[in-house]
This record gives C-alpha cells, structure tokens and sequence, in this order.
C-alpha cells in the first residue's frame, strides 16, 4: 500500500517516531479506516485506562488534551503527517510509507 504523498527525510520519520505518545497517535490514525479521528477520540486512546471521569482524570485528560494539541500534533503536522481543524476538532491524517514502516518496526521489534 503506496501512501507517500511527499517525502519525510530520515531525521524527521525517526524524530517523529521516537516518541511513545506520537507513536501511540500514529497507531490510532493508521489503525483508523476513517481519515479524520476526533481529538478526543486521541485522547481517550492515550489514556492506560478509561476509568469514569472525576475531577482528577477529567485534569489528567485535560493536561493529555493539551499536551496533544501544543506538542505532538505541531510536529506531526510540521512532517505533513497531519492537519488539524481548529472548527471541528479532527485530525486528518495523511499516509506516508517510509514512517509507517519505520513505526511498524520499532513497536513490533523494540517495544
């Protein structure tokens, strides 16, 4: 499956897949057969548990909320990996070869 719409150099698909939460958002959009994945849909896949929201995990999801939306999503969408819509709080994926099988390998080989 073909995906490369333009081309990630090395540093960058390693950089990108270095990092355990990026590759646990990458996990979510390759795993997706829909190209948009809501934010929070991320979210809740990041969290090690789902448990009922409290005033403590609702802070938790919040901190993750964040932390998706200021660190990784910029650098995902900075690889051309990614959009995302302010409006309907989506992130659209864009399929890349070389980052999907650099991402393939380290969480089959080195996880």
């Amino acid at each position: 499956m073909s995906h490369i719409t333009h081309t990630i150099s090395t540093d960058t698909a390693i950089h990108i897949v270095a990092n355990q939460r990026r590759r646990s958002v990458l996990t979510q959009l390759i795993e997706n057969e829909r190209n948009d994945v809501g934010l929070d849909v991320l979210a809740k896949h990041l969290s090690p548990e789902n448990p009922p929201p409290d005033s403590v995990e609702t802070a938790n999801s919040e901190r993750l909320l964040l932390d998706l939306y200021h660190n990784h999503l910029p650098k995902l969408e900075d690889a051309g990996l990614v959009e995302y819509d302010d409006r309907t709080e989506t992130v659209r994926y864009h399929p890349n070869e070389r980052v999907e099988k650099l991402h393939q390998f380290v969480t089959a080989e080195l996880e």
